[in-house]
């Protein structure tokens, strides 16, 4: 794969001379980022062996902790040896290994534990040593110790053997060049784009590339013209077509054909990438055609898998032609990363495609774990985002230094469970103690809980999750929708659904590792 080993931050033409945005674009080497996760609701559709229609499912993630058999809040971080990571090892250096696991299929279940009644004898159950069996709590009874073990090697192996069978595993790691996968065909799917592309359209699927998904996600709602089809007819029926697609590698950019020809199952759905918007496979053919360029494949069948892991600020460069940045939020204050954003912002649309990423989140294998805990926010770990602006919004917050509490007694104080129960439109979840600023708001706070208040400006990172789901929640996420200029044209994006939300600027800091893109 063509790449770089450095990447130069380059000052955006909309960035001002303040000494705090030069900080944050001054030109130094960076490493890599290095991530990858398929879509758990792709991956889900293939270890069941049916589709689900995943916008009629009410509680998505009780379906998916029903699939996967672990819980919901758990899925989305290596350390707590979640299937979604299967074959994925991250060396010291950050660079993530995937290969295709061995799975041992004669480990003990849960149930084949009933007998043990000592601790040696428990620990010879699970295959294990002493030392490697992980405690995860211990309490002191009057006459008893109470204690809870975590997963071992051996039970998270039996686990995964239980979600994928072998021609699942052939599946997802198949050998390099060709690739003809049991059980699906490459098939004519559709209309390349219906009439046009879209910031929403690419959703991925059961691969782990997700950095170049939300590159092109990020690509076409920056630079809406960069992404075009452009083909040739080989045969005389107006049906057969090649695309030609063109990736920026280190010599320039190379031109890769591809057929429209992708990958689908028996019930005409695909488990790869596909467009939000039903009947076009625009996203399908890029992440193809990608795939043949990246992998050298001659033919027009690549092993999509293969190109699980990358980064994503190099996806929008080969995407573009444009040059590739990354900024390590280790490096930057939370202050610096938001006038970094604003830097490549106009009117709350990023005017070059953008991106960030997540942690790796395993202090087992590497050092460089976050110092969050990324189930408390529903974000995924070593995870690729697409940033898609800014926004700033003047809310609430409870004036401390003017509260006057009657003969001293605080009351307890209750943020409001459910519907909102206050006059007015419900003003969503509060953040950091902070709700919008509407005059139904003011009267609510003040009359119900005689608080004094006063407002601050609170700003927030517009991001998408390419899964098109799984938006992240929590005190930090605000709700409603962003207004941004489309070039020519106000939009108004729903924040909470397709995968779009937007975080708070010191929860950003924490819970992505970086922010990067092309300039």
């Amino acid at each position: 794969m063509p790449s770089t080993t450095t990447a130069t931050r380059r000052t955006s033409r909309a960035a001002t001379t303040s000494s705090r945005k030069r900080a944050a674009t001054r030109s130094v080497s960076s490493p890599l980022a290095d991530v990858g996760v398929p879509s758990p609701y792709a991956l889900a559709e293939l270890i069941v062996g049916r589709p689900i229609d995943w916008k009629a499912v009410d509680d998505r993630p009780a379906l998916l902790e029903s699939i996967f058999q672990m819980p919901y809040a758990d899925l989305f971080s290596p350390a707590n040896g979640s299937p979604l990571y299967i074959g994925q090892v991250q060396g010291k250096d950050g660079r993530i290994q995937h290969g295709r696991p061995t799975l041992d299929r004669t480990a003990p279940r849960d149930h084949e534990l009933d007998d043990v009644r000592t601790l040696a004898d428990l620990v010879a159950r699970l295959g294990a040593k002493a030392a490697d069996v992980p405690i995860r709590a211990v309490s002191q009874g009057s006459n008893d110790v109470m204690v809870r073990l975590g997963e071992t090697a051996a039970q998270r192996n039996r686990r995964w053997a239980d979600l994928f069978d072998d021609q699942l595993i052939d599946l997802i790691f198949p050998p390099l060049l060709g690739y003809h996968p049991d059980g699906l065909t490459w098939t004519d799917g559709g209309r390349f784009y219906n009439e046009g592309t879209e910031f929403l359209d690419p959703v991925q699927g059961a691969v782990g590339d997700c950095y170049v998904i939300a590159a092109m996600s990020s690509v076409a709602w920056s630079m809406p013209f960069t992404i075009a089809d452009r083909n040739r007819a080989t045969a005389l029926d107006n049906e057969a077509f090649r695309h030609q697609i063109g990736f920026y590698g280190d010599g320039g950019v190379e031109n890769v054909e591809v057929t429209d020809r992708i990958l689908l199952n028996s019930w005409g759905g695909t488990h790869f990438a596909r467009s939000n918007e039903a009947g076009e496979i625009w996203p399908a053919v890029y992440e193809k055609a990608y795939a043949k360029w990246r992998l050298g494949e001659i033919t027009d069948y690549p092993a999509i898998p293969n190109i699980a892991g990358g980064d994503p600020s190099i996806a929008c460069r080969q995407l573009t032609g444009l040059s590739d940045y990354r900024n390590w939020h280790n490096s930057y204050s939370a202050s610096q990363i938001l006038d970094l954003v604003k830097a490549h912002t106009v009117n709350g649309r990023t005017t070059t495609p953008m991106v960030s990423w997540t942690h790796w989140d395993d202090p087992e294998q590497t050092d460089d774990a976050a110092d969050v805990a990324y189930r408390d926010a529903n974000v995924v770990a070593s995870h690729a985002y697409s940033v898609l602006g800014w926004l700033q919004r003047r809310e609430f917050v409870i004036d401390w230094n003017h509260l006057v509490i009657p003969d001293r007694v605080i009351p307890d104080w209750v943020i409001p469970d459910g519907p909102f129960p206050g006059p007015g439109p419900d003003p969503g979840p509060f953040v950091g103690g902070s709700i919008p600023v509407t005059p139904a708001n003011r009267v609510y706070l003040e009359t119900r809980f005689r608080f004094p208040l006063r407002t601050r400006l609170v700003d927030y990172v517009v991001l998408r999750n390419p899964w098109g789901y799984c938006e992240a929640t929590g005190t930090s996420v605000t709700s409603g929708t962003h207004r941004a200029n489309d070039i020519s044209w106000w939009r108004d994006i729903p924040l909470g659904t397709d995968g779009v939300f937007a975080m708070e600027i010191g929860a950003y800091h924490r819970y992505f590792a970086g922010t990067g893109g092309a300039h």
